[in-house]
């Protein structure tokens, strides 16, 4: 039996999530896309995190079990570099700020970036958890954000529109300094998300 790297695992999970955004004219995939193509996924620049679990993982089969209807690939893909994933947390969030049971419910990891399996080149990639009856105020960042749902049942709205449902597989597009904000209900939310440049300067809560 061949033995897969976890290398190989991680490549073939930015792989399938570049081939599906690849039909896409949203706006943002060009530059996403763009960006990806820019950088290295070779095995000399290859990094294994320090794992890291956070409370939110909890919800990760079941999210999982409906990314696997979605896409099966990225699902299988996820599972199994979960025991390598360093899930974190933006440094100044708390609940005092984000209500009480946000930070048990909130966590994101890197594919590509410093704390994932590629260190890309002022690019991010990775996947966000939220869980369930949770609300990411206002917020906002310098750098373009590209987030595509794995799941559904969750509201995002950006600039002056009101909090709308996106189904899996929506391409959901921020633009540098554009504030946005995302609500979850009964279910959680697993997603990718892509920052392409100006990728040292964190979010700010409004």
């Amino acid at each position: 039996m061949v033995k897969i790297t976890v290398a190989a695992v991680a490549r073939r999970l930015i792989e399938q999530v570049r081939s599906r955004l690849a039909p896409s004219s949203e706006m943002g995939v060009a530059e996403v896309l763009v960006r990806l193509g820019e950088q290295d996924l070779g095995p000399r620049v290859f990094q294994r995190p320090e794992p890291n679990l956070l409370p939110v993982v909890d919800y990760l089969d079941e999210c999982l079990a409906e990314v696997a209807v979605f896409d099966p690939i990225i699902a299988r893909a996820v599972g199994e570099l979960r025991p390598d994933l360093r899930w974190l947390q933006s440094k100044a969030y708390n609940d005092a700020l984000l209500g009480t049971g946000f930070i048990q419910n909130y966590g994101w990891c890197e594919i590509i970036g410093p704390n994932g399996f590629f260190p890309g080149n002022d690019f991010l990639m990775g996947l966000l958890m939220l869980g369930p009856n949770q609300h990411y105020p206002d917020h906002l960042h310098p750098a373009p954000e590209l987030y595509w749902p794995l799941t559904s049942h969750t509201e995002w709205r950006k600039g002056d529109e009101p909090l709308t449902p996106k189904a899996a597989g929506t391409v959901i597009w921020h633009p540098p300094h554009i504030v946005h904000a995302t609500r979850t209900g009964l279910t959680p939310l697993l997603a990718f998300w892509s920052w392409t440049r100006a990728t040292a300067t964190p979010a700010r809560l409004l």
